[in-house]
């Protein structure tokens, strides 16, 4: 028990006995009020080491650093997730959280907050655009420019939020170089591609090991095809979204990608109408609605035997075994950007593009789809050629009267 106090400003310098052990021991607060204790030896030295220390403490408190923090990169992240992220969209925040599963199993996630560096930061990005092997064992393939960013978003903004509470002096993440994101030309499928797409479908149903239940894959992926709804859209869509009447389906729903919970759009243009383009897709529709003696009103559109969605994985597995079968190796979403091509190639405007595809705004369908719009330059050069020639046939008729 301490028998003799002396105050040396910041913290208390006590005597201290425990057993047979003297101690000159410093109490202090750190910047968020918790206590702290620390022991020297009951020397001359350790009491020079004890007032030196003190003086540390006071120096670092002035500069807004926590002197102690309990905290790692990775727990400091989850904190700051889970209070200051709460009120975010249910997929935002779910996407925010699958980007956090890469940093708690990353090599930086058991440093102390306080001693992350920019350093330390940049090589587990550049670990992240390769395939790398995490903490716990677990082998993961390289991330696209796009997936890093967000990573280094959720870090650089969890260590913004410790700099204002005083729990860090600076941002590491400040002094590292955003990952830059690589824009490339969005794959479509080619009609062949198409075609051997739902050849595939049809050999997938005879596959010997397809023991699932049996869904209507060639009208799951004719929507995405004519649709342009996402994945998670398509999954969301419940039977009274569908109305064969006016030909048009209500997109306002997605669906998790690993449980059934549905959400909020990713955005608020993604609450949208899509027409069913063709007769073809109306007709399916319908047979699949009423199926044998029944007629469904209620329900998901693809359901599993539970009566839930059926899953992400599923989709995707089955996804990877057309592609197998159709030798194709291209993503799913190429069914969106596809449709989204399409129509930009029909001259329909961006603006009605972006509205159907349900883009936060027609810049991002501009940027993103480019390559896709209509090449008027032949057509103009006609025009300007036109008018030209025009002029001069004006000019010698005037000429002639002359």
């Amino acid at each position: 028990m301490p028998v003799k106090n002396s105050n040396y400003g910041n913290g208390t310098i006590s005597y201290e006995k425990v057993g047979k052990y003297e101690y000159f021991s410093l109490q202090y607060f750190d910047g968020t009020g918790k206590r702290h204790k620390k022991r020297f030896p009951h020397t001359k030295e350790g009491e020079k080491e004890a007032k030196k220390f003190q003086k540390e403490i006071s120096r670092k408190k002035d500069d807004g650093i926590l002197v102690n923090t309990n905290y790692t990169l990775a727990t400091w992240c989850s904190f700051y997730i889970k209070e200051f992220k709460k009120d975010l969209k249910d997929s935002s925040l779910e996407r925010m959280t699958q980007t956090f599963s890469l940093v708690e199993v990353s090599p930086i996630a058991s440093i102390p907050l306080d001693k992350v560096t920019g350093d330390k930061i940049q090589s587990f990005y550049n670990l992240l655009g390769n395939t790398w092997t995490d903490e716990t064992g677990k082998d993961h393939k390289k991330l696209s420019s796009s997936s890093i960013l967000k990573v280094h978003r959720l870090i650089s903004a969890a260590c913004k939020k410790a700099v204002q509470l005083r729990i860090i002096s600076y941002n590491p993440a400040d002094s590292v170089d955003a990952p830059k994101l690589q824009t490339k030309q969005m794959s479509v499928f080619t009609d062949r591609e198409i075609t051997n797409i739902f050849k595939a479908i049809d050999a997938y149903k005879e596959y010997k090991y397809n023991k699932s239940v049996k869904h209507d894959y060639h009208l799951l992926f004719q929507m995405l095809l004519e649709c342009g709804v996402r994945i998670g859209e398509l999954l969301a869509l419940q039977w009274q979204d569908i109305d064969l009447v006016k030909e048009q389906i209500h997109v306002h729903a997605t669906k998790s990608r690993d449980s059934q919970d549905i959400h909020s759009p990713k955005t608020k243009n993604a609450n949208r109408i899509v027409p069913i383009l063709t007769d073809d897709l109306l007709a399916r529709l319908k047979a699949f609605r009423n199926d044998g003696n029944t007629t469904k009103i209620s329900g998901f559109l693809f359901a599993n035997k539970n009566g839930g969605a059926i899953s992400y994985q599923r989709v995707f597995l089955v996804w990877q075994r057309l592609c197998e079968i159709a030798g194709i190796e291209k993503s799913i979403h190429t069914f969106r950007h596809t449709f989204c091509t399409r129509l930009l190639e029909k001259g329909v405007p961006v603006a009605e593009v972006s509205r159907l595809a349900g883009h936060s705004n027609p810049a991002i369908t501009y940027s993103v789809y480019t390559h896709s719009l209509p090449n008027y330059d032949e057509k103009l050069k006609k025009m300007f050629r036109k008018k030209k020639s025009r002029k001069r046939n004006t000019d010698t008729k005037s000429d002639t009267k002359k």
